[in-house]
């Protein structure tokens, strides 16, 4: 795969590179992308895409992308089958934009989003390179930590990138790949990840949204 860098420090070079992403998106690319916490790296949500990016990072189809989306009304037109209970809704009234992801039950979604509960880890990032994509883009874009599985989070473009190197197994993928570098991100940790798929509802991954601001909002947090 042959990467496309872009610069995202100013306000022009924002509006150039959402232009770019969603013209990337658009063809079945993939974008390397920073968020609030680390870099991740998304695309189109569709099942083929789900399981190049799955590979690229060498883990299991099994373990689900997360979806970003710019606002629920697009996650909803995007995924029909979503089911937002009264409990998603106090979340993401509470913690979105910001590092809280929610899984959330969905009758029909692409392979490689749903997990094994029928959930969808979805969530809104206030990161602005994340914020212009999605307003060029207007509908959900999956993400990860653009990482090998079990390797480190990237906090910068580069660190991101090197999730490509020596990647021979790659070089028949022909994707366009955009990386965006908007400078050293400022989590250090990815987002905290809440289960809303049974009851009680279950903490999956303690981040930057401690147990005790979710169970504040959600006491029958399990």
């Amino acid at each position: 795969m042959q990467v496309e860098v872009v610069q995202a420090r100013s306000a022009a070079e924002m509006e150039r590179v959402a232009r770019r992403a969603s013209e990337v998106l658009g063809a079945g690319g993939l974008v390397v992308h920073p968020t609030e916490t680390v870099y991740g790296i998304g695309g189109d949500g569709s099942a083929e895409n789900n399981a190049l990016i799955s590979r690229i990072k060498l883990r299991e189809r099994a373990q689900p992308l997360i979806l970003l989306t710019p606002d629920l009304q697009a996650l909803q037109d995007g995924l029909p089958g979503i089911e937002w209970t009264p409990e998603a809704e106090e979340l993401a009234r509470t913690f979105w934009p910001g590092p809280l992801t929610l899984v959330v039950r969905c009758a029909a979604a692409p392979a490689g989003l749903v997990g094994p509960g029928g959930g969808v880890a979805v969530r809104i990032s206030p990161d602005p390179v994340v914020e212009a994509i999605l307003a060029r883009w207007c509908r959900p874009m999956t993400s990860t930590s653009a990482n090998l599985t079990g390797r480190e989070p990237a906090r910068t473009a580069e660190q991101a990138l090197e999730v490509f190197a020596g990647r021979g197994d790659l070089n028949e993928v022909q994707r366009p790949l955009l990386a965006v570098d908007a400078g050293t991100t400022q989590g250090e940790q990815p987002s905290t990840i809440v289960s809303l798929v049974e009851w009680p509802p279950r903490l999956i991954r303690e981040g930057p949204v401690s147990r005790q601001e979710i169970a504040r909002r959600v006491p029958e947090l399990a």
